[in-house]
């Protein structure tokens, strides 16, 4: 699996999806109560929770994280959507574009049997960053027909 060049690709895609939108653009309501800036600060965040996990564990030299129990990321995402849905849409783009490029560029780099452990150990979605971005990024050209 080319999951460095799918993860740019999930990326690239929302950068031009939210590249030229208006501030009320990026604030237009979408299901269950986020707006387009609250997809892209979401996903900055998680990009940045995954990635900082597996960035300490690789490099403390210790056991990879354990996936999250179930349940945990909803009621993160519960409690981080008011959270999320205040961050100025300019600036929520900002943060994805950021994060993204910082966890693109790291993932990139692991060498393949570092990759093959992280998905043996049930982490496979850190790698594969596109699958996340690709819901978004759904929901997210979905809002903008409406």
């Amino acid at each position: 699996m080319d999951y460095p060049n799918q993860n740019r690709e999930a990326r690239d895609r929302i950068l031009a999806l939210t590249a030229n939108l208006t501030d009320a653009e990026l604030a237009r309501p979408l299901e269950g109560g986020w707006t387009v800036g609250a997809e892209l600060a979401h996903l900055a965040f998680w990009d940045r929770v995954h990635i900082g996990r597996l960035r300490a564990a690789l490099e403390s030299g210790g056991d990879l994280p354990a996936p999250f129990p179930a349940g945990a990321p909803d009621a993160i995402n519960n409690a981080g959507l008011p959270g999320w849905r205040a961050i100025p849409g300019p600036t929520a783009r900002r943060e994805f574009e950021e994060a993204s490029a910082e966890v693109d560029a790291f993932l990139a780099a692991l060498d393949e049997a570092t990759a093959e452990r992280i998905r043996a150990s049930g982490l496979g979605r850190n790698l594969e960053r596109f699958r996340h971005r690709g819901e978004h990024a759904e929901a997210i050209e979905a809002g903008l027909r409406r």
